[in-house]
């Protein structure tokens, strides 16, 4: 008969996962925003070399810098909808144990 698995450690609470969470995704919010902000001038860039004659590596810059820009805006929407769940989560009354 194979052995029951065991977790290690102590359960963690939902408002303390949460919290976790929380402190995490503030974390990442300035970095996140710096890379998008860093993408978001490369296409600039790209622009600016189509605008001075360099079409093919202008628009391979912009082209570039735009998926990526796509890709940034995606994480970054991810990011607000798992912050506002942990917010959520956290800031749920706690249920009382002794209800009647």
């Amino acid at each position: 008969m194979p052995a029951s698995r065991k977790r290690a450690g102590r359960p963690m609470r939902a408002s303390s996962a949460a919290g976790k969470l929380i402190s995490l995704s503030l974390a990442m919010e300035v970095p996140l925003n710096e890379a998008t902000d860093a993408v978001h001038a490369l296409r600039l860039i790209g622009y600016g070399l189509e605008g001075q004659g360099e079409q093919e590596v202008g628009r391979a810059v912009a082209k570039i810098a735009w998926d990526a820009c796509q890709r940034l805006d995606a994480l970054q929407d991810t990011w607000r909808d798992l912050h506002r769940v942990a917010v959520r989560v956290h800031r749920r009354p706690h249920e009382r144990s002794d209800m009647r």
